[in-house]
Protein backbone atom coordinates (compact mmCIF):
# COMPACT_ATOMS: atom_id res chain seq x y z
CA UNK A 1 0.00 0.00 0.00
CA UNK A 2 1.49 3.61 -1.25
CA UNK A 3 0.94 6.90 0.86
CA UNK A 4 1.21 10.15 -0.08
CA UNK A 5 2.46 11.09 3.05
CA UNK A 6 6.53 11.23 4.23
CA UNK A 7 7.84 8.61 6.33
CA UNK A 8 7.85 9.73 10.18
CA UNK A 9 11.59 9.44 10.34
CA UNK A 10 11.90 12.06 12.66
CA UNK A 11 9.73 10.39 15.20
CA UNK A 12 11.32 6.77 14.36
CA UNK A 13 14.65 8.51 15.36
CA UNK A 14 13.23 10.68 18.65
CA UNK A 15 11.82 6.61 19.92
CA UNK A 16 15.28 4.84 19.01
CA UNK A 17 17.61 7.31 20.09
CA UNK A 18 15.30 7.06 23.55
CA UNK A 19 15.52 3.49 23.82
CA UNK A 20 18.95 3.13 23.14
CA UNK A 21 19.80 5.59 25.52
CA UNK A 22 21.61 6.97 22.08
CA UNK A 23 21.33 10.56 23.16
CA UNK A 24 20.31 13.15 20.60
CA UNK A 25 21.02 12.45 17.12
CA UNK A 26 20.80 15.86 15.91
CA UNK A 27 24.23 16.59 17.45
CA UNK A 28 27.29 16.06 14.80
CA UNK A 29 27.44 12.41 15.03
CA UNK A 30 31.48 12.75 15.47
CA UNK A 31 31.12 14.74 18.22
CA UNK A 32 30.47 11.60 20.58
CA UNK A 33 31.79 8.66 17.98
CA UNK A 34 35.08 9.44 16.28
CA UNK A 35 36.76 6.73 14.54
CA UNK A 36 39.88 6.58 13.03
CA UNK A 37 38.96 6.44 8.87
CA UNK A 38 41.54 3.84 8.01
CA UNK A 39 40.30 1.02 10.79
CA UNK A 40 37.14 2.26 9.59
CA UNK A 41 38.12 1.14 6.41
CA UNK A 42 39.78 -1.87 7.50
CA UNK A 43 37.41 -2.90 9.98
CA UNK A 44 34.61 -2.92 8.13
CA UNK A 45 36.11 -5.12 5.48
CA UNK A 46 36.62 -7.91 8.14
CA UNK A 47 33.23 -7.34 9.41
CA UNK A 48 31.96 -8.66 5.91
CA UNK A 49 29.74 -12.07 6.71
CA UNK A 50 31.48 -12.32 10.07
CA UNK A 51 29.42 -11.86 13.66
CA UNK A 52 30.20 -8.24 15.21
CA UNK A 53 31.77 -10.57 18.41
CA UNK A 54 34.88 -11.77 15.57
CA UNK A 55 35.46 -8.97 14.13
CA UNK A 56 35.91 -6.90 17.13
CA UNK A 57 38.33 -9.52 18.60
CA UNK A 58 39.87 -9.55 15.34
CA UNK A 59 40.31 -5.97 14.80
CA UNK A 60 41.54 -5.20 18.02
CA UNK A 61 44.29 -8.18 17.84
CA UNK A 62 45.23 -6.14 14.01
CA UNK A 63 45.48 -2.84 14.73
CA UNK A 64 47.67 -3.12 17.97
CA UNK A 65 50.31 -4.45 15.46
CA UNK A 66 49.45 -2.48 12.56
CA UNK A 67 47.33 0.29 12.75
CA UNK A 68 47.72 2.51 9.93
CA UNK A 69 48.42 2.10 6.61
CA UNK A 70 52.17 1.94 6.15
CA UNK A 71 52.72 -0.97 9.00
CA UNK A 72 49.44 -2.97 7.24
CA UNK A 73 51.21 -2.47 4.12
CA UNK A 74 54.25 -4.06 5.16
CA UNK A 75 53.21 -6.82 6.91
CA UNK A 76 53.54 -10.63 6.29
CA UNK A 77 50.21 -11.86 4.87
CA UNK A 78 50.72 -15.17 6.86
CA UNK A 79 50.87 -12.86 10.10
CA UNK A 80 47.42 -11.12 8.99
CA UNK A 81 46.07 -14.32 8.78
CA UNK A 82 47.01 -15.58 12.30
CA UNK A 83 45.42 -11.91 13.82
CA UNK A 84 42.84 -11.86 12.19
CA UNK A 85 41.86 -15.69 12.04
CA UNK A 86 38.46 -14.86 13.98
CA UNK A 87 36.80 -13.70 10.84
CA UNK A 88 35.53 -15.67 7.86
CA UNK A 89 37.49 -16.23 5.19
CA UNK A 90 40.42 -14.65 7.18
CA UNK A 91 43.38 -16.12 4.65
CA UNK A 92 41.14 -13.74 1.76
CA UNK A 93 41.06 -10.64 3.49
CA UNK A 94 44.24 -10.97 5.10
CA UNK A 95 45.56 -10.49 1.26
CA UNK A 96 42.90 -7.95 0.60
CA UNK A 97 43.53 -5.70 3.16
CA UNK A 98 47.33 -5.33 2.76
CA UNK A 99 46.26 -4.71 -0.81
CA UNK A 100 44.01 -2.12 0.36
CA UNK A 101 46.71 -1.05 2.53
CA UNK A 102 49.07 -0.85 -0.35
CA UNK A 103 46.69 1.10 -2.64
CA UNK A 104 46.07 4.10 -0.06
CA UNK A 105 50.25 4.54 0.26
CA UNK A 106 50.75 4.23 -3.22
CA UNK A 107 47.65 6.51 -4.49
CA UNK A 108 46.72 8.63 -1.25
CA UNK A 109 49.96 8.40 1.03
CA UNK A 110 48.85 6.19 3.31
CA UNK A 111 45.46 8.76 3.90
CA UNK A 112 41.77 7.53 3.45
CA UNK A 113 40.21 9.03 0.45
CA UNK A 114 36.68 11.32 1.74
CA UNK A 115 34.97 10.76 -1.34
CA UNK A 116 32.40 7.95 -2.73
CA UNK A 117 34.19 6.75 -6.05
CA UNK A 118 37.62 6.76 -4.47
CA UNK A 119 36.47 4.38 -1.76
CA UNK A 120 34.74 2.04 -3.71
CA UNK A 121 37.99 1.66 -6.00
CA UNK A 122 39.78 0.14 -3.71
CA UNK A 123 40.62 -3.37 -2.92
CA UNK A 124 37.66 -5.04 -1.06
CA UNK A 125 35.59 -2.16 -0.31
CA UNK A 126 31.96 -2.14 -1.74
CA UNK A 127 28.76 0.24 -1.17
CA UNK A 128 28.43 -0.63 2.44
CA UNK A 129 31.91 -0.39 3.40
CA UNK A 130 32.24 3.32 1.49
CA UNK A 131 29.53 4.46 3.23
CA UNK A 132 30.89 3.68 6.79
CA UNK A 133 34.41 5.28 6.02
CA UNK A 134 32.02 8.37 5.42
CA UNK A 135 29.61 8.05 8.05
CA UNK A 136 32.02 7.23 11.23
CA UNK A 137 35.21 8.16 9.69
CA UNK A 138 34.12 11.68 8.46
CA UNK A 139 31.02 12.39 9.38
CA UNK A 140 29.66 12.71 5.80
CA UNK A 141 26.12 11.86 5.20
CA UNK A 142 25.71 8.61 3.73
CA UNK A 143 23.38 5.64 4.53
CA UNK A 144 25.51 2.40 5.19
CA UNK A 145 22.71 -0.74 4.79
CA UNK A 146 23.88 -3.86 6.12
CA UNK A 147 21.72 -6.82 6.86
CA UNK A 148 19.76 -5.18 9.37
CA UNK A 149 18.94 -2.14 7.85
CA UNK A 150 17.88 -3.58 4.73
CA UNK A 151 15.29 -5.96 6.49
CA UNK A 152 14.11 -3.55 9.00
CA UNK A 153 13.48 -0.71 5.71
CA UNK A 154 11.33 -3.55 4.41
CA UNK A 155 9.95 -4.28 7.42
CA UNK A 156 8.80 -0.38 7.84
CA UNK A 157 7.19 -0.54 4.38
CA UNK A 158 9.17 2.53 3.16
CA UNK A 159 10.82 0.13 0.60
CA UNK A 160 10.10 -3.15 -1.06
CA UNK A 161 13.44 -4.33 -2.16
CA UNK A 162 15.89 -7.39 -2.66
CA UNK A 163 19.42 -6.76 -2.07
CA UNK A 164 21.11 -3.80 0.42
CA UNK A 165 22.11 -2.27 -2.90
CA UNK A 166 18.54 -1.79 -4.13
CA UNK A 167 17.84 -0.54 -0.61
CA UNK A 168 20.53 2.04 -0.23
CA UNK A 169 19.27 3.36 -3.34
CA UNK A 170 16.01 3.80 -2.71
CA UNK A 171 16.44 5.14 0.81
CA UNK A 172 18.97 7.96 -0.71
CA UNK A 173 15.80 8.88 -3.30
CA UNK A 174 13.52 8.91 -0.24
CA UNK A 175 15.15 9.81 2.84
CA UNK A 176 16.31 13.37 3.71
CA UNK A 177 19.77 13.93 4.21
CA UNK A 178 19.69 15.57 7.48
CA UNK A 179 18.34 11.98 8.99
CA UNK A 180 21.37 10.00 6.84
CA UNK A 181 23.93 9.80 9.65
CA UNK A 182 21.93 8.18 12.89
CA UNK A 183 19.54 6.15 10.66
CA UNK A 184 22.09 3.19 10.39
CA UNK A 185 23.59 3.28 13.81
CA UNK A 186 20.16 3.50 15.43
CA UNK A 187 18.52 0.66 12.94
CA UNK A 188 21.47 -1.60 13.65
CA UNK A 189 21.03 -1.44 17.21
CA UNK A 190 17.51 -2.03 16.81
CA UNK A 191 17.80 -5.05 14.40
CA UNK A 192 20.59 -6.88 17.13
CA UNK A 193 17.56 -6.25 19.66
CA UNK A 194 14.05 -5.90 18.81
CA UNK A 195 13.56 -6.24 15.34
CA UNK A 196 15.51 -9.58 15.06
CA UNK A 197 15.55 -11.75 11.66
CA UNK A 198 13.51 -14.51 13.24
CA UNK A 199 10.57 -13.91 16.18
CA UNK A 200 11.11 -10.04 16.28
CA UNK A 201 9.66 -9.11 19.98
CA UNK A 202 7.07 -6.39 18.21
CA UNK A 203 4.91 -6.55 21.44
CA UNK A 204 8.11 -4.53 22.99
CA UNK A 205 8.74 -2.05 19.84
CA UNK A 206 8.64 1.61 20.34
CA UNK A 207 7.95 2.01 16.79
CA UNK A 208 5.69 -0.36 15.99
CA UNK A 209 2.94 1.77 15.82
CA UNK A 210 4.92 3.57 12.90
CA UNK A 211 5.89 -0.03 10.63
CA UNK A 212 3.99 -1.28 8.37
CA UNK A 213 4.69 -4.60 9.84
CA UNK A 214 3.77 -3.74 12.89
CA UNK A 215 0.78 -2.42 12.54
CA UNK A 216 -0.23 -5.45 10.34
CA UNK A 217 0.16 -7.87 12.76
CA UNK A 218 -1.49 -5.87 15.54
CA UNK A 219 -4.69 -6.35 12.67
CA UNK A 220 -3.95 -9.35 12.09
CA UNK A 221 -3.57 -9.10 8.58
CA UNK A 222 -0.41 -10.34 6.44
CA UNK A 223 2.65 -8.26 7.05
CA UNK A 224 4.31 -6.71 3.97
CA UNK A 225 7.16 -9.81 3.75
CA UNK A 226 5.43 -12.98 4.10
CA UNK A 227 8.47 -14.68 6.06
CA UNK A 228 7.52 -11.83 8.54
CA UNK A 229 3.87 -13.16 9.27
CA UNK A 230 2.84 -14.57 13.21
CA UNK A 231 4.19 -18.37 12.77
CA UNK A 232 2.40 -21.28 13.46
CA UNK A 233 3.29 -25.10 14.78
CA UNK A 234 6.73 -25.69 13.70
CA UNK A 235 7.47 -22.10 12.70
CA UNK A 236 5.22 -22.08 9.73
CA UNK A 237 3.86 -19.04 8.79
CA UNK A 238 0.10 -18.77 9.53
CA UNK A 239 -2.48 -20.09 6.94
CA UNK A 240 0.18 -22.71 5.70
CA UNK A 241 0.14 -26.59 7.46
CA UNK A 242 2.86 -27.11 9.66
CA UNK A 243 3.18 -30.57 8.09
CA UNK A 244 2.28 -30.19 4.37
CA UNK A 245 3.08 -32.93 2.64
CA UNK A 246 5.79 -32.07 -0.23
CA UNK A 247 9.16 -32.36 -1.17
CA UNK A 248 12.19 -33.42 1.35
CA UNK A 249 13.15 -30.58 3.96
CA UNK A 250 16.06 -28.95 3.51
CA UNK A 251 16.55 -28.00 7.36
CA UNK A 252 17.73 -30.17 9.92
CA UNK A 253 14.63 -31.77 11.48
CA UNK A 254 16.39 -30.97 15.34
CA UNK A 255 16.79 -27.56 16.34
CA UNK A 256 20.17 -25.33 15.46
CA UNK A 257 22.79 -25.49 17.17
CA UNK A 258 25.64 -23.08 15.26
CA UNK A 259 23.95 -19.56 16.18
CA UNK A 260 24.56 -18.70 19.92
CA UNK A 261 21.58 -17.52 21.66
CA UNK A 262 21.48 -14.16 22.63
CA UNK A 263 22.24 -13.51 26.32
CA UNK A 264 19.82 -12.85 28.92
CA UNK A 265 21.23 -9.03 29.40
CA UNK A 266 21.30 -8.46 25.80
CA UNK A 267 17.73 -9.06 25.55
CA UNK A 268 16.52 -7.44 28.94
CA UNK A 269 18.87 -4.57 28.45
CA UNK A 270 19.80 -2.96 24.93
CA UNK A 271 23.72 -2.70 24.39
CA UNK A 272 25.75 0.20 23.64
CA UNK A 273 25.15 2.07 20.45
CA UNK A 274 27.92 0.68 18.07
CA UNK A 275 28.77 1.04 14.09
CA UNK A 276 27.18 -1.34 11.78
CA UNK A 277 29.87 -4.26 10.81
CA UNK A 278 28.11 -7.42 10.42
CA UNK A 279 26.71 -9.50 7.80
Amino acid sequence: MTTDRPFPWEALLDRLSELYRAGDWRRPYLGDHAEDPFQVLIGTILSQRTRDEATDLASARLFARYPDARRLARAPTRTLATLIRPVGFYRTKSRTVRRCAEELLARYGGEVPRTYEALVALPGVGPKTANCVLVFGYGIPAIPVDTHVHRIANRLGVVRTETPEETEAALRRTVDPRYWIPLNPLLVQHGQNLCRPRRPRCDACPIAGLCATGRALRRGRPPPRPADGPPGRSGAPRGRPASRPGPRRQTPSRPRTSAPRRSPRTRRRPAPLRRAGSR
